[in-house]
């Protein structure tokens, strides 16, 4: 997803000014994703330069400007929303690399390339023990109960995540017989 569509996401639900612009969507994303501040003053620019948000009111206490999406913005947003991912980025993850490149040398060491993926592994399990901590705390919230928005993005890491293990045995196996 890019940041910019997020911020104007975000945009399209009412004024905001910068650091709540920030907040809000390290609180949607459940801090998985943490923004810089300056990235999105820098965003909230670009995105006023192309006419997709605007100021709102007069600034604030210590001179904080909010914004909102503009219709051309909200157009934009609503676009987004409506059409499916073109090009799923799963086949660019560093792994798919290192492997690929690994097995591409002239003379391929399956023991350094099993290694990888073994460290891999450790990665992705301990992502998900990481995750069902997550989860674990957020039950019993509002925000934690089963179809929530953060519920399904804990399910969704969780998948994406079981999904990458099975890969990484696929290919274990693969160059074990090599």
């Amino acid at each position: 997803m890019s940041l910019r569509l997020g911020i104007l996401g975000l945009l399209t639900s009412g004024p905001l000014h910068g650091y709540e612009v920030k907040q809000q969507f390290e609180d949607v994303l459940a801090g998985t994703w943490d923004l810089n501040i300056g990235s999105v003053y820098q965003m909230l620019q670009r995105l006023e330069r192309d006419g997709l948000v605007q100021p709102s009111g007069s600034r604030g206490d210590r001179g904080r400007q909010e914004f909102v999406a503009t219709e051309e913005g909200r157009r934009l947003f609503d676009e987004w929303l409506d059409n499916p991912d073109k090009q799923p980025e799963l086949l660019r993850e560093e792994i798919y690399v290192k492997v690929l490149l690994l097995a591409l040398q002239r003379d391929p060491d399956t023991t350094r390339i099993l290694k990888v993926l073994d460290n891999q592994r450790h990665a992705y399990l301990q992502r998900l023990r990481d995750l069902a901590d997550q989860e674990r705390a957020l039950q019993g919230t509002s925000s934690g109960q089963a179809g929530s928005p953060l519920a399904l993005l804990f399910q969704a890491g969780r998948l994406h995540t079981e999904a990458s293990l099975k890969w990484l045995d696929a290919c274990a196996e693969q160059f074990s017989r090599n």
